[in-house]
């Protein structure tokens, strides 16, 4: 009997960033010894960037604002329609899969610009790097909170540190944070800075003393 992989079908649902904090770790964890779940990750990585450069024109003239529970009970039928493709074959799985990009498509392009729920946008390469990421900048009491989603299109197996700085109206740098990038891995990492978001001008990524991608606000 041919065992059935149970993360088999989490690969987009974790790219978009679906899964819970417990789900996430256990199959980053998965990640380390599957080399079928990881390349399925990396298949669909660059789906949150190319989410971000859909213009809001593409999903209709007059857009609505949403219900104010639109979001909970759409990542709630998310988290509901993986668990369910675990209990089907993998022809069923595969079409409950697509069912759920379907789902995080039409969350995206519906939030406000009132809610907290910034749109991830797409950062420019400065510099030729096998590095891609998506940052959501958004106001908090404290600051600016920066979410960004990683990934590192390389062969090799050696993590990298990388700076999260944010450059502001004066273009006087100021650090945001730091975390390691795993070749092969699609990595969530939050930063902050005192700074609200109308005294920043750009958003960068650093390798070293280098900035390598960019954002500008």
């Amino acid at each position: 009997m041919t065992t059935v992989d149970p993360f088999a079908h989490d690969d987009a649902a974790y790219v978009l960033g679906a899964l819970s904090a417990e789900e996430r770790a256990a199959f980053e964890h998965h990640l380390e010894t599957c080399a079928e779940c990881t390349n399925r990750v990396r298949e669909v990585a660059s789906m949150p960037a190319l989410l971000a450069r859909v213009p809001a024109s593409a999903y209709g003239d007059e857009p609505q604002d949403p219900p104010a529970n639109l979001l909970p009970q759409l990542l709630s039928r998310a988290r509901f329609e993986r668990r369910r493709r675990r209990w089907l074959t993998s022809g069923l799985a595969g079409l409950a899969a697509a069912c759920l990009v379907a789902l995080v498509v039409v969350v995206w392009p519906s939030s406000s610009p009132g809610t907290s729920a910034p749109q991830p946008q797409a950062m420019s390469a400065l510099v030729s790097s096998p590095v891609h990421a998506t940052a959501a900048v958004s106001n908090v009491r404290w600051g600016t909170k920066i979410d960004l989603v990683c990934q590192y299109y390389t062969n090799g197996t050696q993590p990298w540190d990388y700076q999260l700085v944010v450059v502001d109206k004066h273009n006087v740098p100021h650090p945001a944070g730091s975390w390691k990038l795993i070749p092969g891995k699609v990595i969530h990492f939050t930063g902050g800075t005192a700074l609200t978001r109308d005294q920043i001008s750009k958003v960068e990524i650093t390798f070293g003393d280098r900035a390598i991608l960019q954002l500008t606000l």
